[in-house]
């Protein structure tokens, strides 16, 4: 029996009063105040002092001890735990993993635009057989070697993105191989055939050439540069 409910237990014997009478003047069951006077009962400290008001007893702080162990482990407050610290694990992918993420992710080399080697590689993922909107197998990506075309954002280091076409349109961006040499030119189709080749440049005056005498490798759609 803890101290809080000896001393309503005294208090009700001192005050000549049975369980019943106390249970009536308080508004509460007999069985509960048979059960806080032999401890079985847990009871906050509100609910104590009003049951020593109705026998006339003075009321007075006990401490938690009073409670009883039960109460006194409830009132503990649990010290935070620190966060554990994030860990990262580096997964290898099995042989099953590789073939199933072979016919989502693709391995694309990257091209030096001039000498025509391979300086990189790029992994992508294809959805409906399309990256960016374009067939993959269409795509070949290349790495500017100089600042020629500084004038059309494109500079040395950049890596430049190819979607496979034999078609012209008017002030796009292409790759194109002239004399057996790999350059990237701003085209513009002209009259008799011919075809101007510029590099945006303000005051430098277009190549102009026979469609015929250059070899158009594909479109530029996309530009990757670091920062």
């Amino acid at each position: 029996m803890n101290r809080l409910a000896l001393k309503i237990k005294e208090a009700r014997q001192k005050a000549k009063m049975s369980e019943k009478e106390l249970a009536k003047k308080c508004g509460l069951s007999v069985g509960y105040i048979i059960q806080v006077e032999s401890g079985k009962k847990v009871i906050n400290e509100k609910a104590a002092e009003n049951i020593l008001k109705v026998l006339g007893a003075k009321v007075e702080f006990l401490g938690e001890e009073a409670f009883g162990e039960e109460k006194t482990s409830k009132s503990k407050v649990e010290k935070p735990q620190a966060p554990k610290k994030e860990e990262f694990y580096t997964i290898q992918p099995t042989e099953q993993w590789a073939d199933a993420l072979a016919n989502i992710i693709k391995k694309f080399p990257i091209y030096e635009v001039e000498s025509n080697k391979i300086v990189g590689y790029k992994e992508l993922p294809v959805l409906n057989k399309k990256i960016d909107g374009y067939h993959w197998d269409k795509i070949l990506f290349v790495k500017s070697n100089n600042n020629e075309l500084e004038a059309l954002r494109i500079k040395k280091e950049d890596i430049l993105m190819i979607c496979r076409t034999n078609e012209i349109h008017n002030n796009s961006i292409y790759l194109l191989e002239v004399n057996q040499k790999r350059i990237i030119r701003q085209l513009r189709k002209e009259a008799n055939n011919k075809v101007s080749l510029l590099t945006g440049a303000k005051g430098l005056e277009a190549t102009v050439m026979d469609l015929n005498k250059i070899k158009l490798i594909g479109k530029c759609v996309k530009v990757e540069f670091e920062l």
